[in-house]
């Protein structure tokens, strides 16, 4: 083999590892990701930290699998919070904090399976799943200010969680 096959078959190997490489996977995912964050308004920064956090996302090659992503983060964010709600109510009895966990979350939770389980066949009805997962957070922030509860630790939560559903809307939109 002379030396310019060589270059030229080197040349080759090079173009086709770079166009698979892991950056330009990553590149994708970013591209994705900053249209969705973009759509968040006054929330931008936020949800980028909170996806270019989880380096599947930034994977990401299309919407679906952006989409997808969102939502697994959104429903285990969910499920997390709803175990911290119930610890809570364990050692505060608040009717209040009690509502949060066993009913506020219990719509945030199967909201965001119940988006998962649609995103293939029925995007639509996903995006409305992931649009109302928010009210759970929403719901919940609300009974703690009329018990008079202030509890910076919940509000956190309920702020995360919001935000979650706002991402998963934007990104379910896009389908």
């Amino acid at each position: 083999m002379n030396s310019s096959a060589f270059c030229s078959l080197l040349l080759t190997l090079c173009l086709i590892l770079i166009s698979h490489s892991p950056l330009q996977a990553n590149a994708k995912g970013r591209r994705l990701i900053g249209k969705v964050c973009k759509e968040a308004l006054e929330d931008r920064a936020m949800c980028m930290t909170i996806l270019r956090s989880d380096p599947r996302i930034l994977h990401s090659k299309n919407y679906v699998q952006l989409s997808n992503m969102v939502l697994q983060l959104a429903l285990n964010k969910g499920i997390e919070g709803q175990n911290f709600l119930k610890q809570l109510a364990l050692t505060n009895i608040s009717p209040a904090i009690s509502q949060c966990a066993n009913f506020d979350y219990d719509g945030v939770v199967e909201s965001f399976k119940s988006a998962l389980g649609e995103l293939k066949d029925d995007p639509q009805t996903a995006n409305y799943d992931a649009k109302v997962a928010g009210d759970g957070p929403d719901t919940c922030e609300r009974g703690l200010a009329a018990a008079h509860i202030v509890n910076p630790a919940i509000s956190a939560l309920n702020r995360e969680i919001l935000l979650l559903s706002k991402i998963a809307f934007l990104a379910t939109n896009k389908l």
